[in-house]
């Protein structure tokens, strides 16, 4: 009985043994390991918190039909990372955008683009009646995370109308001075376009009127809505 004790607590203590043994080891190589990636400068400390869009995100997009023909590529580009809502109406004003803005507001999306007001300018509707509207739908977004405004492109072409680009320069002027007093920020579409145009078009034109992006005109505005929504804090 005794020997059977003995070879029993024999046979523990080398099992204990052999136990602090392979923790000595594999704590040796952590420390090895460890010491390794300090060295070559790697660490495990966390970064700063990831920014822009995340699944939660929810988007809206207001406009007109720069923004409706280009439903269909916004959504397939901006959707995996955020929840993408498109509201947009070939031909209408800023102030006919209004109800839609009204219905979007209620879903307080965390981020909002407006790209509005080209069609003010091929009416001739006037910079103060605009500028009110714009204002307007800009209050009811008052909660959202991120507000993005689009400028106009300024290079529009009528036979019939000169001072059309010269209107859109005035808008564009108003748009940014709303996005400084708003807080939001300018997706600046009209010096996209006058420096594509600058650089000899590479690619063929990105507007097919002077109004309505090309596709590739679509996908160089896309690519800056997703920057823009990418980047908000």
């Amino acid at each position: 009985m005794q020997t059977s004790r003995a070879v029993t607590y024999g046979a523990v203590a080398l099992a204990l043994a052999l136990v602090f043994l392979l923790g000595g080891l594999a704590l040796g190589r952590v420390t090895e390991r460890a010491d390794a990636r300090r060295d070559a400068g790697v660490t495990t400390s966390p970064g700063p918190p990831p920014t822009g869009p995340d699944l939660t995100d929810d988007v809206v997009i207001i406009g007109d039909s720069i923004t409706e023909q280009a439903e269909p590529l916004l959504l397939d580009q901006l959707q995996p990372d955020s929840v993408v809502r498109v509201r947009g109406r070939g031909g209408y004003r800023v102030d006919q955008m209004e109800p839609f803005a009204v219905e979007a507001a209620a879903a307080e999306p965390e981020q909002v683009i407006v790209n509005l007001g080209s069609n003010d300018v091929l009416t001739s509707w006037p910079l103060d009646k605009s500028v009110e509207a714009y204002t307007r739908l800009l209050d009811y977004f008052d909660d959202a995370r991120c507000i993005h405004l689009v400028t106009v492109n300024e290079r529009f072409v009528s036979a019939s109308d000169s001072s059309m680009a010269f209107r859109a320069l005035l808008l564009n002027a108003q748009i940014r001075a709303l996005a400084s007093d708003a807080g939001a920020r300018v997706i600046d579409w009209s010096s996209m376009v006058a420096d594509y145009d600058a650089a000899g078009a590479p690619y063929g034109p990105i507007t097919s009127d002077s109004v309505h992006p090309t596709e590739l005109g679509q996908r160089m505005l896309a690519d800056a809505y997703d920057e823009a929504l990418r980047t908000c804090l």
